[in-house]
């Protein structure tokens, strides 16, 4: 499937910089290292690689990737000013130029060292459905309830599974489908959902879901989702 990978977003990260392009290590971002990653670690690299922004993003990601070299192009695409997710796979897949291609939207801060599982192409080419992948975090403790800003604990959950214990499923951030699939999808819940600019990973994956068009590729690999300087430490020394 050919990688897409959602890029830009709000410039809140150091030095004004939208997250992909914070520098982490001798002045490389992390949508740098995450290519790298890509190319090291994928068993076979793509006909390309897809990077979506905002517009007045594609400038600061082309000269930040000037000096990297890569094994096959490149493609930026600008998808309007402060665009969220949803508008961003809209314009991509409006934009694709081939309506039987299979395509895997991703997010360049998620590493999987272990494993690159999606699911077999006949699969994604004879399904009319999404796919998305979903990491499984086990615990044999139970799950508490905990307030974010003042780190309260408001809850526990009933614990009485055996070990191991229940896994608790989250999006592994990863989806995948055949363009003309996903565009039919699109269209059919725009026609249905009045909401204003509704979000992928609420508002389109929770209609895929009532309308059973959604279907779960299960990842059992280590992932690491680069969310605070502690996950960026653990990157740097893989």
């Amino acid at each position: 499937a050919l990688p897409i990978f959602f890029c830009g977003g709000p410039a809140i990260y150091g030095e004004g910089l939208p997250k992909p392009l914070m520098k982490i290590r001798e002045g490389r971002s992390l949508l740098a290292h995450y290519l790298i990653y890509l190319k090291h670690h994928r068993q076979n690299m793509p006909e390309s690689v897809t990077l979506l922004c905002d517009d007045d993003q594609g400038a600061s990601i082309k000269a930040d990737l000037r000096d990297l070299s890569y094994p096959v192009p490149i493609h930026i695409m600008a998808c309007g000013q402060q665009t969220n997710t949803f508008e961003k796979l809209c314009r991509a897949l409006h934009e694709s130029g081939n309506a039987k291609k299979l395509v895997q939207f991703g997010y360049p801060d998620i590493f999987s060292f272990d494993e690159f599982t999606e699911p077999p192409p006949e699969v994604l080419t004879s399904e009319a459905s999404a796919h998305i992948s979903a990491a499984a975090l086990t615990s044999r403790f139970p799950q508490l309830i905990v307030d974010v800003y003042n780190n309260k604990v408001r809850g526990i959950s009933n614990y009485t599974s055996t070990v191991p214990a229940n896994p608790m499923y989250v999006f592994g951030g990863d989806l995948w489908g055949r363009v003309d699939h996903l565009l039919a999808l699109v269209r059919e819940f725009q026609g249905q959902v009045t909401t204003t600019s509704p979000s992928l990973e609420y508002d389109f994956f929770f209609w895929l879901i009532n309308h059973n068009k959604m279907n779960c590729v299960l990842l059992h690999g280590q992932r690491l989702w680069v969310d605070s300087m502690r996950d960026v430490n653990q990157l740097l020394v893989r």
